[in-house]
């Protein structure tokens, strides 16, 4: 996923973050960082199971919360007193982490609440003119946000689903983890709002989306089922939802995918980019908005 960097320890930087991006100051940012090593910089105390979980799945797509200092910023964590944070697989960001020598904040580069980008391309339609320059990495080699797990409760929480499988880490660690349930007041993690990575265009979830495909209609069909498998769904997750949205249809029809592993984390964005569900009732099209 492409991100809106700043200086994780610049008040005045992250800041801007918000600003660019129109992001609630509620909503707290994730702090990237070159190695494990580094997490003992910026918080109180580090679980066992983090690096246990680290050392399979680090550096990528996870992000641990943890108990923080007073060295991150209280805009940075929205007041908490955990922090996010996650060491990244790709190489020019880590080039980023190491230059810098700078832990870097940094959400999704796209106006608040819309579709994720996931290639430069998609940044610059959605915020040029309000950043300075973009570093180009090519294509997202996954698509979807990081897995998020909380240990800041003397408890393992899954605060987000992501590539990384809540299966697969409890498998890792020997024990369940529980799912935390949303809850409005309290965000120790980005990506827990219930209405998230949504385009313009309404989009709705149909459990017969060929019937769609056959109606005559400014109607725009993202159907994930022509892919091969949940990894390449998730590559092509938001940029399908994009391009369709830039197409200006009336609405947009999707489905699920199998709600299991990777299938639970898509169809986590899903939901919160959907604005509800349609049906057929005796040939008549009806809406239900969530």
């Amino acid at each position: 996923m492409y991100g809106l960097a700043a200086d994780a320890l610049n008040t005045d930087s992250v800041i801007k973050i918000f600003e660019t991006k129109k992001r609630p100051d509620f909503n707290p940012l994730i702090v990237h960082l070159s190695c494990i090593e580094d997490f003992k910089k910026y918080t109180l105390n580090i679980p066992d199971e983090v690096y246990r979980i680290a050392e399979k799945f680090s550096p990528g797509p996870i992000t641990y919360v943890i108990k923080k200092n007073n060295i991150i910023p209280d805009i940075v964590t929205a007041g908490m007193d955990t922090v996010a944070l996650r060491i990244p697989s790709h190489p020019m960001f880590r080039d980023v982490l190491k230059d810098s020598g700078r832990p870097i904040a940094a959400p999704s580069a796209n106006m608040f609440g819309k579709i994720s980008p996931t290639t430069a391309e998609e940044v610059k339609k959605e915020l040029d003119g309000k950043i300075e320059y973009i570093l180009d990495g090519g294509k997202c080699p996954i698509g979807i946000e990081s897995t998020v797990i909380s240990f800041a409760e003397d408890r393992i929480f899954l605060l987000r689903p992501g590539f990384v499988t809540k299966e697969e880490i409890e498998k890792l660690l020997g024990k369940e983890i529980e799912d935390k349930k949303f809850n409005a007041g309290k965000l120790r993690s980005p990506g827990l709002l219930k209405s998230h990575y949504a385009p313009v265009t309404p989009l709705y979830f149909t459990d017969n989306i060929e019937y769609f495909k056959i109606i005559k209609g400014n109607i725009g069909i993202v159907d994930y089922s022509k892919y091969k498998d949940l990894k390449t769904t998730a590559l092509n997750l938001f940029s399908d939802l994009r391009k369709a949205d830039e197409q200006k249809y009336d609405y947009i029809i999707t489905s699920k995918v199998e709600n299991k592993g990777l299938g639970i984390a898509i169809n986590d964005r899903l939901v919160k980019a959907a604005s509800g569900n349609i049906t057929l009732e005796n040939g008549q099209v009806s809406f239900r908005k969530k």
